[in-house]
C-alpha cells in the first residue's frame, strides 16, 4: 500500500473517530453527565491510553523541553473543550460540526496578528468569505442566536490559538511527547471544575465518557499518522466529509436532519479554508525553492 493510499485511509479513519466522539459526548450529556465531567474523563482516559501506548512501544516516558509552554497552552485547551463540549451537548450535531469548520479561519487571523505571518489580499478575502458562511448558518436576526453556537465559535477560536502554539512545538518534539503532556496538563486543569459540579454518572454515561477519552487518543494518532505520510494541505478535502459522517450518526441516533442553510454555510466555510490551505502550501513551496 503506497503512502498516499495509506494517508487517505488514516484521514478517513480520523473523520469517523471524530464523528463517534461527538456521538459519545452527546449521549453522555443526554444521560445526565455535566460537560465539565465529560471533559475530565476525556482527558483522563486519553492520558491513560497514551501512557499505555508509550510504555508498550517505547518502554520509557519521554521528557519535554517545552513543559511550561505546553501547560500554558493546555489552559486554553481545557476552556476550548468546555466550550465545544457544551455546544455539542445542546446544539444539533450537524450545526456544531459545521461551525467547527471556522477554526482554520481563526488560525489564519491569529497567524497574521500574533506570529507576524504575511497574509495577502486573496487569503484575507477567503477568511471574509468563511465568516460569511458562519453567518449563513447562524442567520442572526432571523433565528435566535443560541449560547451553544457562541460556545462552539469560542472553542474554534481557542482551538486555532492552540494549533498555532503546537505548530511551534512540532519542530522540536515528537508527536507522542506532545500528546502525553497535553493530556497530562489538560487532565489536571479540567479536574477542579469537574469536582465543583460532580455527581455520580450513570453507568451508560460513564462508559460513553471512557469511550470518548480512548477515541480522542486514537483520533490524534491516526491524524498525526496521516500528516506524516502526506502534506497537511492534501488532507484538507477530507475535512468536509466530517459533516456528512456526523449527519448520518445524528439522523440514525437522534433523528436530526440539517436544513439547507447548514449545508450551504458549511460549504462556504469549507471552500474558504480549502483555499487558505492551498495558498499556504503554495507559499511554503515557493519558500523552499528560494532557500539555499
Amino acid at each position: 500500500m503506497n503512502a498516499s493510499v495509506l494517508a487517505t485511509f488514516y484521514a478517513l479513519l480520523t473523520i469517523v473517530i471524530t464523528g463517534l466522539q461527538n456521538i459519545t459526548i452527546r449521549l453522555a450529556a443526554d444521560d445526565g453527565a455535566h460537560s465539565f465531567q465529560i471533559v475530565l474523563f476525556r482527558n483522563l482516559f486519553g492520558l491513560i491510553s497514551v501512557v499505555a501506548i508509550i510504555l508498550w512501544t517505547e518502554r520509557t516516558m519521554p521528557r519535554s523541553r517545552y513543559t511550561r509552554l505546553i501547560a500554558f497552552a493546555c489552559i486554553a485547551n481545557v476552556v476550548s473543550m468546555f466550550s465545544g463540549y457544551y455546544g455539542i451537548a445542546v446544539l444539533p450535531l450537524n450545526e456544531s460540526a459545521a461551525l467547527g469548520f471556522a477554526m482554520p479561519l481563526f488560525a489564519t487571523v491569529g497567524a497574521a496578528l500574533f506570529l507576524g505571518e504575511t497574509v495577502r489580499a486573496r487569503r484575507w478575502s477567503a477568511v471574509g468569505a468563511g465568516f460569511v458562511g458562519v453567518l449563513i448558518i447562524l442567520r442572526p436576526g432571523l433565528i435566535p442566536f443560541e449560547l451553544g453556537a457562541a460556545m462552539v465559535l469560542v472553542s474554534a477560536m481557542l482551538g486555532a490559538f492552540i494549533t498555532l502554539i503546537f505548530k511551534y512545538f512540532t519542530g522540536g518534539e515528537r508527536a507522542t511527547t506532545l500528546i502525553l503532556y497535553q493530556s497530562l496538563f489538560s487532565t489536571l486543569f479540567s479536574a477542579p471544575p469537574a469536582v465543583a459540579v460532580w455527581h455520580a454518572p450513570e453507568s451508560f454515561a460513564l462508559w460513553m465518557m471512557v469511550a470518548n477519552g480512548i477515541l480522542g487518543t486514537l483520533g490524534w494518532i491516526t491524524f498525526l499518522r496521516a500528516c506524516a505520510l502526506t502534506d497537511a494541505s492534501a488532507l484538507m478535502p477530507f475535512e468536509f466529509l466530517r459533516l456528512p459522517v456526523v449527519a448520518i450518526f445524528a439522523y440514525l441516533l437522534f433523528n436530526e436532519v440539517p436544513d439547507e442553510w447548514v449545508w450551504v454555510g458549511a460549504g462556504v466555510i469549507f471552500s474558504s479554508t480549502l483555499y487558505i490551505s492551498h495558498r499556504e502550501a503554495a507559499v511554503a513551496r515557493q519558500a523552499r525553492r528560494k532557500a539555499p
